[in-house]
């Protein structure tokens, strides 16, 4: 008898032995005769896996697995069985079958080597990529300190294939998290390719989470610049700044400052530069687009808040200005409840990485790549360029893309009809061009969410350049073109032949946001007392301010020689000079002009945004006219 056939001889009588104890001496003297063949080893670890022996069955197991795995071909009876116990491995623990818990045991008893090898042997023969990165994956769980050696070729793996959800979700929940405080070598290239992954997953998980998306976003933003840190640490890049929700968005600009001088060529094509002006760029822009909506108290409609010229008390064409170049330095942004105060703020940081993103051809070619690959960002992007030319007095830039928002579902007609309203307004001179968009305006104002504040020092003095953050609620926008017209009146009222019609209409508008107009309504009483008359037969349908009316009282009572007519003829409600005449005429003329007074006093708590909107629907005509006057 050959040597093959005594080892299966061996082999056979401890198969058919029903003595345990028999069977085991049999394999016992095949293992001292041939410890160097396979069926022997194999057929001993059977027996010991049968009788639900761990610790006997691992260290046979183990035995094979470090005399056999450098073999030309591993036998693939133990492949299986490697296979079998790296599946129960895998699973829950409380979840595995009474088989599948022997594996589970068994493993517990194998060195700590022989566990590596058994892994990575798996692994070898793996049929797919994502099989080798699931064994990969259990084999760092378990053996921390192979990171080093086997976390690259992981993580290379994921980020090729992270179009696949299977990998994506791979990456995320177990391979970053596991690998996060021992950070392994990588080449640039991947890691500059995990970064960008990385931040477009978790921007997208931000962007899509619409129950709670406050908690969602600063969970995000925290991962995000965490992983900012991570890839640091493998490209040994200057530490940046970890997210806090509590910081101004200037804390990370200045560390972004701080990097870029410590690099002593102050190379703008820097990757780190590149991705943390990008992180803090749409950070800070979600939090202005975040400001710039206001959402209501029911939490179902969103109110848009836009910039513009704050108005000034001085000839519109005084206040053009355009940018001439070099580093845009915004101005001072005067903020209107309840948009946040911090919105300036997040404007100035958007416009400083804005501008060092696009110092440079690479640069911004790699920063149009980072955020093209998330849509929502193509409208945030759109409105912040808008107001970043309206910072910057780039009137024709505004023009073309307010021109290219055509059709652009991201931005109302409301809104869009404001935009070049305001536009138009500090583009020069008034022309009737202005007049036909406030019409516009008007056309869409009913549409606009009801309530609001009246603006909060919309007309200034003579002073630098301002603008405003401007809630596009109907009273706001009310205001706005309010406060457009008396700015635009105004300086008509030093010209001697100013017409009637301009102080009655002034007078109208000064009624909104009381006592804001108070001065200019003293102005108007006394050119009215200089000139001894006034004729503005539009009062009983638009004065109703109390203070107003009792000033006219007072005029009527303690200037006899004023002659005023505030109502048309044919409703006998004229009132003129009192005039030497019978005491029963004189008596009627007063009686007129109290009932007049009366009326108007009744009327006092009407709605006077509802009464200012119908203002100046029904006299657009006369107010153009009262401009346009010589």
């Amino acid at each position: 008898m050959d040597v093959l056939s005594n080892e299966k001889y061996l082999i056979a009588r401890a198969k058919e032995s029903t003595d345990p104890y028999k069977a085991k001496a049999w394999i016992i003297a095949a293992k001292t005769l041939f410890p160097n063949d396979f069926g022997v080893q194999f057929e001993a670890y059977e027996i010991e896996k049968n009788a639900n022996n761990f610790e006997e069955a691992a260290k046979c197991l183990s035995y094979i697995v470090m005399t056999f795995h450098g073999a030309h071909q591993t036998p693939t009876s133990l492949l299986n069985e490697i296979s079998l116990m790296t599946n129960a491995l895998r699973i829950p623990e409380g979840c595995t079958t009474p088989e599948q818990e022997f594996y589970v045991k068994m493993f517990q008893y194998i060195s700590y080597e022989v566990q590596h090898q058994i892994l990575l042997l798996t692994a070898a023969h793996s049929n797919n990529n994502l099989d080798h990165c699931r064994l990969i994956l259990l084999l760092l769980k378990r053996f921390p300190q192979a990171i080093s050696t086997h976390a690259p070729r992981l993580l290379e793996t994921l980020i090729q294939n992270v179009a696949i959800p299977s990998f994506k979700e791979m990456l995320f929940n177990e391979a970053i998290p596991l690998v996060y405080n021992r950070a392994p070598e990588l080449a640039p290239k991947h890691v500059h390719r995990l970064m960008a992954v990385c931040f477009e997953y978790y921007l997208n998980q931000m962007l899509s989470d619409t129950e709670d998306r406050a908690r969602t976003s600063a969970d995000c933003w925290k991962k995000i610049f965490e992983i900012l840190d991570f890839c640091g640490k493998m490209l040994k890049w200057e530490p940046f700044v970890l997210y806090k929700k509590s910081y101004s968005k200037d804390v990370y600009w200045q560390k972004i400052i701080h990097i870029y001088k410590l690099d002593p060529f102050q190379s703008t094509e820097s990757k780190q530069i590149l991705f943390c002006a990008t992180i803090v760029f749409v950070l800070a822009l979600q939090d202005y687009i975040g400001y710039s909506k206001l959402r209501s108290k029911d939490g179902i409609t969103d109110t848009d808040v836009i910039l513009v010229e704050a108005l000034k008390d001085m000839p519109p064409e005084v206040k053009r200005r355009a940018h001439e170049g070099g580093v845009l330095e915004i101005p001072h942004i005067l903020v209107n409840a309840p948009v946040s105060p911090d919105a300036p703020n997040c404007l100035l940081a958007c416009q400083s990485c804005w501008q060092l993103l696009h110092s440079n051809d690479v640069m911004k070619a790699d920063f149009a790549q980072l955020i093209l690959c998330i849509p929502q960002l193509s409208g945030w992007v759109q409105k912040f360029l808008i107001d970043l030319y309206v910072c910057a007095g780039q009137h024709e830039e505004t023009a073309t893309l307010l021109q290219a928002s055509t059709g652009n579902t991201a931005m109302s007609l409301l809104e869009k009809s404001v935009r070049q309203f305001a536009l138009t307004l500090v583009q020069g001179p008034p022309t009737v061009h202005l007049f036909e968009q406030m019409g516009t305006v008007l056309k869409h104002l009913p549409h606009a969410p009801p309530g609001g504040h009246y603006l909060e020092n919309v007309s200034l003095a003579q002073t630098a350049r301002v603008l405003m953050l401007m809630p596009l609620t109907k009273r706001a926008i009310l205001h706005y073109l309010v406060q457009t017209l008396i700015v635009l009146l105004k300086p008509k009222l030093i010209e001697m032949e100013c017409s009637s019609s301009l102080l009655g209409n002034m007078l109208v508008l000064s009624q909104l946001n009381w006592p804001h107009e108070s001065t200019t309504v003293e102005i108007i009483f006394e050119l009215i007392k200089t000139r001894r008359q006034f004729t503005y037969l539009h009062f009983t349908s638009y004065v109703i301010q109390a203070e107003i009316i009792e000033e006219f009282m007072h005029l009527w009572t303690h200037s006899p020689d004023v002659k005023l007519e505030l109502a048309m003829p044919q409703q006998s409600l004229a009132t003129g000079a009192r005039r030497i005449g019978t005491r029963g005429a004189d008596k009627g003329v007063k009686e007129d002009f109290k009932l007049i007074i009366r009326q108007q006093v009744a009327r006092s708590n009407d709605d006077i945004d509802e009464l200012l909107l119908q203002f100046l629907q029904q006299q657009h005509v006369a107010l153009v006219q009262n401009v346009f006057d010589k």
